[in-house]
């Protein structure tokens, strides 16, 4: 993925996406080539190194089958935060007048896809992705509604070797612009992600333009 350094995204925002994204993209290569499963997995960050993903793919979907053998399989996650169409109106000024955009947050991941066939590592991480969230249901199904359960499904484990994030969301522009984008993406429904320029993007413009500023004071003093 290319990420232009003022679209960098930190360690802690990475993680931040990981642990809330409802789903993402999980891309492995099969026989037939590349194949992709839309799945949500739960971000484990306390397993050492840069963390693991876990869930659960259908036993049907033979994307698991080559990462069954002896140590699995390079495999690719990508996990969407905010992201938003942005006007040209909200973009431009007097002085630069803009294109639309699409302002967004996302993360790709990069491991090796394991297998787990064990119902009791299966059903651990079935209760855990569930209670992620907010639902108890597998605790309260009878036993042997949850075994039918685990035995349609087959649990995978991506240990993550390589993280990369990038927010392309205006934080390179005036802050007069980034307010003007925020007050568009507010009137225009886009509340996740006004929230995340507002916590994010304002400040480092702000002190992108602060910086250039005090270099213009001391350059004419």
């Amino acid at each position: 993925m290319y990420v232009p350094a003022h679209f960098a995204m930190s360690a802690e925002q990475v993680a931040e996406v990981l642990a809330t994204a409802p789903a993402g993209d999980l891309v492995t290569v099969g026989p037939d080539g590349l194949v992709a499963t839309y799945v949500p997995m739960l971000f484990d960050a306390d397993a050492g190194g840069h963390g693991r993903l876990i869930g659960h793919l259908s036993r049907v979907n033979d994307q698991w089958r080559p990462a069954s053998a002896p140590g699995g399989v390079d495999a690719l996650f990508i996990a969407h935060g905010a992201g938003d169409y942005v006007e040209a109106d909200w973009l431009s000024t007097p002085e630069a007048p803009s294109v639309p955009t699409w302002n967004y947050v996302t993360v790709q991941v990069w491991g090796r896809l394991v297998v787990h066939d064990d119902p009791a590592w299966m059903l651990e991480a079935v209760r855990r992705l569930s209670a992620a969230h907010g639902d108890a249901t597998v605790d309260t199904l009878p036993t042997a509604e949850v075994d039918a359960l685990l035995r349609a499904v087959v649990g995978v484990e991506l240990q993550i070797t390589r993280v990369a994030g990038k927010a392309k969301m205006s934080q390179n522009k005036s802050p007069q612009v980034v307010r003007s984008v925020i007050d568009g993406l507010r009137g225009a429904g886009g509340e996740d992600t006004a929230a995340w320029m507002e916590e994010y993007s304002l400040p480092r413009a702000q002190a992108k333009a602060d910086l250039l500023a005090g270099i213009r004071e001391r350059r004419q003093g």
